[in-house]
């Protein structure tokens, strides 16, 4: 028990680092964009997506689930094109590929968010934006995270189980601490980015207005991915900021490293 106790507390401490980008809203905001012009996709895929849509905002949705990823080793970092690649050769069923295309969806918009904060405020900048995105797409969104049927959650639960690691926890820990703090995205009240825009803004934060631009584009890279699959130019973009440089961060890495290779 002392044991979960503190590495609980330790995976709490990891949380401000980890610079999640978008938010938990945004994310099922931007797939649920995607799945309104899913006919411009492949006829394959926008088969797939319309019959198993859930699926697809739950990939959206989880993505972000392990907390502490910037302790793994790159290989086995979950916000890499890498590992997501290699959770659609994993995938056997239909679900749990249109599960992987929205995993694959949350990197792309990522890419856009990670790309446009910068500096020593960098890291500080991503939890406040985060925070004024899941305000401004609203809390629609929250409840549409929340309705997505148990089953959908529970098969993809157990696929993400079976093919990722975590630097601390049990992948399945960290998905329900990840879900706890969904729930409590929609506490982030729909005033506040008025409020910040006309008093408490940094200059290296975008306004909501440049706000709703990056959600644009970040469904413009999300669609060419899907669209143009391996031959899209998008994973020329890096989905993760690392924002663990330090000697402990490298320590536990090298640990994480040693667990593979005994596996």
């Amino acid at each position: 028990m002392r044991l979960l106790k503190f590495t609980v507390f330790l995976a709490v401490l990891t949380i401000p680092a980890t610079a999640y980008a978008w938010g938990p809203l945004t994310h099922v905001y931007l797939g649920s964009e995607i799945l309104t012009v899913a006919s411009l996709l492949p006829a394959g895929l926008y088969r797939l997506l319309k019959r198993f849509s859930e699926d697809f905002l739950y990939g959206n949705l989880m993505a972000d689930s392990i907390i502490g990823k910037q302790f793994l080793p790159r290989d086995m970092n979950t916000h890499t094109w890498d590992v997501a690649f290699d959770l659609m050769e994993a995938a056997e069923t239909p679900q749990q590929q249109a599960f992987v295309y929205g995993y694959l969806s949350h990197l792309a918009a990522d890419t856009v968010a990670h790309g446009r904060l910068k500096g020593r405020r960098r890291y500080t900048g991503h939890t406040i934006t985060e925070l004024k995105s899941d305000s401004l797409v609203g809390r629609k969104y929250w409840f549409m995270a929340l309705a997505i049927n148990r089953h959908v959650k529970k098969r993809n639960d157990l696929f993400l189980e079976s093919t990722l690691h975590s630097p601390f926890l049990s992948v399945k820990n960290n998905s329900r601490i990840y879900k706890g703090m969904v729930y409590l995205a929609c506490l982030t009240p729909k005033r506040m980015n008025d409020f910040m825009d006309r008093n408490l803004l940094p200059p290296n934060i975008p306004t909501s207005k440049r706000i709703k631009k990056l959600h644009k584009e970040s469904i413009e890279r999300i669609m060419n991915v899907l669209t143009r699959g391996e031959c899209s130019d998008v994973f020329g973009y890096d989905p993760f900021a690392n924002c663990s440089n330090s000697k402990f961060s490298h320590l536990i890495r090298e640990i994480n490293e040693g667990r593979s290779r005994k596996r």
